[in-house]
């Protein structure tokens, strides 16, 4: 199956889902998620959810609220974004894309000074291999973040065996479901 076609294939099954699904899913993501062992003052980059994406403002909002450093993406240029700090939920705004951003004089971090990555994707293998939108943005952002982990929320109707891949794309560590969290065995 080709990346084409596999996007096509996770845009049907999301259309699948009622909302009501959607949001029991994206809860149970959340909680998984929430679990995890953050500490206040990490400095975690996390996706603002536009679209069918797996939601991400409650999950924003609580790691703001528990202390932890929250940046989010500001697109630029041709495949490039910056970690902007958040310190508000009320400082978004539509940017790029129809996509909620943080204002663009907000204050900018490196990405090899994040310790987490919250990726979004359409699809992904349990070999933690990802299939993104297309246009590359978190794959450059990704090799430039060495220090950091990188976690993915999926729905698991878009897990698959493996997804389509080329030589820069990049794999997560970790990828969290409504039913299981796939890590890297070491």
């Amino acid at each position: 199956m080709t990346k084409s076609e596999l996007r096509a294939l996770a845009k049907e099954r999301n259309a699948s889902l009622s909302p009501s699904a959607k949001a029991k899913t994206d809860e149970r993501i959340k909680e998984k998620f929430l679990s995890l062992p953050i500490k206040k003052g990490e400095k975690v980059f996390i996706y603002i959810s536009f679209g069918d994406e797996i939601a991400t403002l409650q999950i924003t909002e609580e790691l703001l609220r528990r202390g932890v450093s929250v940046y989010v993406p500001l697109c630029h240029g041709k495949g490039e974004m910056d970690a902007v700090r958040l310190r508000s939920l009320s400082e978004l705004a539509e940017g790029m894309y129809g996509i909620p951003e943080p204002p663009r004089s907000g204050e900018r971090i490196l990405p090899s000074e994040l310790s987490l990555i919250v990726v979004p994707g359409v699809a992904f293998g349990s070999d933690r291999s990802r299939l993104g939108r297309g246009a590359g943005y978190y794959d450059r952002f990704i090799e430039k973040a060495e220090n950091a982990k990188t976690v993915a929320l999926c729905r698991e109707i878009n897990i698959y065996e493996t997804v389509p891949c080329d030589e820069h794309d990049r794999f997560v560590d970790m990828i969290i479901t409504e039913d299981r969290i796939i890590e890297e065995v070491m």
